[in-house]
């Protein structure tokens, strides 16, 4: 399963090829002590399902999009992690644990359940940011930046969602400095934990942990840790930053004030990607099934680029083959925020693929991204039906429901790649 998530990077790799991504860095202001609350809800989609079916309560639960052995869990409960299921192939997590419940995804339901958690956020402060539907952090006040203050505070967050959203719903929170070592605290005290770091027990914290414990630390970037001898977290917080930037270039800069407590990741990220990717189901896992599926999401991804108001620059297309070698290719293109030149670009680029093997992932994605205030008039007539046409079926689909218009070319794709984690406007109805 590893293989199938590395060619879902793939695709947005090809994005900072072409020079598209940007990090804003000011450090104006030395770290202080508990500054930073971070909140974690554990194991959230699961948890929510047996929120609402209490006859999964204290059970194994995994939540996938497809609930075939092919398929992937893209969240396990509580009950599923103690007994070593991870997110990855069904098939793979039923030999370690064999009674398992998987459920189909209800990204809408998670969406109804975030906003609640949002609301009790709301009640207690005006000073926080979701950074996605089961992670908060929020910025304590001067007159919150102590041990007692921030620890009450903690601890009534808890029980007011407990009491207020769900009595099966618990969260992990964490206190600190800045927002990685608040998170870094709270990951050491899951689940359901409340913890803090100082910045004068750094090297006590750093010196309990794993490279791999460390946010932002994947199995390829400990290797190339590695390889420069350094061999924990102790050993990265005690290299200099020369030593650093010689080593990971700009971001060992960058690594060199996060382990130190400076708030380096409330930068500015432009000229994100926006895209989606989807296991196939068996019956899919042909040319013309995959084809269908890429349909399904340049639609998805082209909506997401209407609502935000952005513009495109740039597309890029990743399929994983089962016998075969897997593609990957990007292009530069004109301005874009329409389904129809999209597709025509993902199209192109396709006519490289040789389609050796049954595909069984497709990733797609568009980069290059700019916003406008207004929206300009093309002299061609073509590009203004084009656009208008995107428009009406995004309105008609807002107001009925997701897929309710479709091009015929998805038809054959039209139950597939549903909506997974989402973090916006939810466009279809939960199903209980």
């Amino acid at each position: 399963m590893a293989a199938l998530f590395l060619v879902v990077d793939k695709v947005f790799d090809l994005c900072s090829v072409f020079g598209y991504s940007k990090h804003i860095m000011s450090i104006t202001r030395p770290p202080k002590n508990y500054t930073t609350l971070f909140l974690d809800m554990d194991s959230f989609f699961a948890s929510v399902e047996q929120q609402v079916q209490p006859i999964l309560r204290g059970k194994p639960v995994g939540v996938a999009p497809y609930t075939g052995d092919t398929g992937c869990i893209i969240a396990a409960s509580k009950e599923a992690k103690r007994r070593g299921a991870k997110i990855g192939r069904i098939g793979e997590i039923k030999k370690v644990c064999s009674n398992i419940i998987v459920t189909e995804s209800r990204p809408a339901l998670y969406m109804v359940y975030h906003k609640e958690i949002k609301k009790v956020i709301e009640s207690f402060t005006p000073y926080f940011k979701p950074l996605s539907i089961d992670e908060f952090v929020l910025h304590l006040t001067p007159r919150e930046q102590n041990y007692y203050t921030a620890l009450k505070l903690g601890q009534r967050l808890k029980k007011a969602i407990h009491d207020r959203v769900g009595d099966w719903l618990t969260c992990s929170i964490g206190i600190g400095p800045s927002r990685f070592l608040a998170k870094m605290a709270g990951e050491r005290g899951k689940p359901d934990g409340l913890s803090w770091v100082k910045l004068n027990q750094l090297k006590q914290f750093y010196g309990g942990l794993d490279l791999l414990d460390i946010t932002g630390i994947n199995q390829r970037l400990k290797w190339h840790l590695n390889f420069f001898k350094i061999y924990s977290p102790l050993d990265f917080f005690n290299c200099s930053i020369a030593r650093l930037r010689q080593i990971l270039n700009h971001p060992g800069r960058l690594w060199y004030y996060r382990l130190r407590g400076y708030e380096v990741d409330n930068c500015e990220i432009k000229n994100k990607t926006i895209g989606h990717s989807h296991v196939l189901a068996p019956e899919l896992r042909t040319r013309h099934g995959a084809e269908g599926v890429i349909r399904k999401l340049i639609s998805k991804a082209g909506y997401r680029l209407r609502q935000q108001k952005l513009w495109a620059s740039g597309v890029a297309i990743s399929i994983h083959f089962f016998g075969g070698p897997s593609f990957g290719c990007g292009r530069k293109t004109g301005l874009f925020c329409d389904d129809d030149n999209f597709r025509k670009n993902i199209f192109e680029i396709l006519k490289k693929c040789s389609w050796q093997g049954k595909p069984c992932l497709v990733s797609v994605c568009s980069f290059g991204l700019i916003r406008q205030a207004g929206e300009q008039v093309s002299i061609f007539s073509e590009v203004e039906k084009e656009r208008a046409l995107a428009r009406s079926i995004d309105s008609v689909n807002d107001h009925f429901g997701a897929d309710t218009v479709f091009v015929a070319s998805q038809f054959l794709a039209r139950d597939t790649a549903p909506d997974r984690i989402p973090f916006g406007q939810p466009r279809y109805e939960i199903i209980h």
